[in-house]
């Protein structure tokens, strides 16, 4: 690896694939970073200063600027609401899809082409036409790749966040490929060299990362990623009566001995139901044994420790509470992607 390696973030938000380059202890020169999220941006400016900021959309951009970036890596995480299994699953025909499909298109039109690629989106792209319009092309052009399911479960963090990723290396011959073969659903779900916790499967072959870990208590427990609060620091993240209420039934309600938490999305605390744990402090874990007194949500500097954001991480003074979890729900396992970024770049 050159010692002037540079790397092009697209769709960068808040700078997880940057934490993650960091993280596998690449030495590299981040040259440009690109988001639309005003917010986003402000947190990795916050974080990265340094770095140049691109806040258009990249599909506006000269083709001189992309020759210019001469990046031999090419880090995205493209909106994912085209593919997630609650949305309308409209694939490349989503307008949200619109500007990964220019990448797509620029990766046969840019003279300096990038060495390395790594792709990150929900489980579900996997499923979409835009998967296949991107490993055509990548034929075409000249990648090898390979394709991957993998949830921070496997590597002993308790937090449940299965998601697609796609490792691309530009050192094949370019083949024709038709627009109409289609790729085998073969995803690999371990990481060579990483020592990951395999996923149980059945006999159809279907896979489940949460049933692979249960008996392995080499799984964190949850209080190891918790913050020391006092009342008054915990008193913002207490549920609201009401809300245990009326929803304290459809919460996945979690113990610092726990070693397992559910995905966190944007949505947390706007709805209750599959956008994250609660934290029950004490007592038993019941539905009915609930208080407001020993009841809380996760806060956002908990999430983005979950996620395997280091310590340096941190938001502006000026991000509220609720743009902290919506920053952190778009973003990526920085315990995953620092693994496979690793392997792409020095053994794949």
């Amino acid at each position: 690896m050159s010692s002037e390696f540079r790397v092009a973030e697209f769709y960068s938000g808040i700078g997880g694939m940057h934490f993650s380059l960091k993280e596998a202890g690449i030495e590299s020169e981040v040259v440009r970073a690109f988001d639309i999220n005003t917010v986003a941006n402000e947190v990795y400016k916050h974080n990265f200063p340094g770095v140049p900021v691109m806040q258009r959309s990249i599909e506006s951009l000269p083709m001189s600027l992309f020759e210019a970036l001469r990046a031999d890596l090419w880090t995205m995480s493209p909106p994912c609401q085209p593919y997630t299994r609650q949305g309308l699953q409209k694939g490349s025909e989503d307008q949200r899809a619109k500007s990964f499909l220019f990448i797509i298109d620029l990766l046969a039109r840019v003279q300096r082409k990038p060495t390395y690629i790594l792709m990150e989106n929900v489980a579900g792209f996997e499923k979409s036409d835009t998967r296949a319009l991107f490993l055509r092309q990548l034929v075409r052009v000249g990648y090898r790749f390979e394709e991957y399911l993998l949830n921070p479960l496997q590597l002993c963090y308790p937090n449940s966040r299965t998601r697609y990723y796609l490792l691309a290396k530009l050192d094949a011959e370019p083949r024709e490929c038709p627009d109409d073969i289609e790729f085998p659903a073969k995803f690999r779900h371990d990481v060579p060299g990483a020592n990951l916790i395999p996923p149980a499967s059945d006999a159809e072959g279907h896979v489940d990362f949460e049933k692979g870990v249960w008996h392995h208590d080499e799984v964190r427990q949850v209080k190891e990623f918790m913050q020391d609060l006092s009342t008054e620091e915990s008193a913002p993240y207490r549920l609201n009566p009401r809300v245990l209420e009326k929803h304290g039934y459809v919460h996945d309600v979690v113990t610092p001995e726990s070693r397992r938490t559910c995905c966190f999305t944007k949505g947390y605390t706007h709805y209750a139901e599959g956008t994250g744990s609660i934290l029950q402090l004490e007592g038993t874990v019941g539905k009915d044994d609930m208080t407001l007194e020993n009841t809380r949500y996760f806060t956002p500097r908990e999430v983005a420790n979950l996620m395997g954001f280091p310590a340096e991480f941190t938001l502006p003074e000026n991000t509220s509470i609720r743009q902290g979890y919506r920053l952190l729900g778009n973003s990526l396992s920085v315990s995953i992607v620092s693994v496979l970024m690793d392997y792409l770049v020095r053994r794949m």
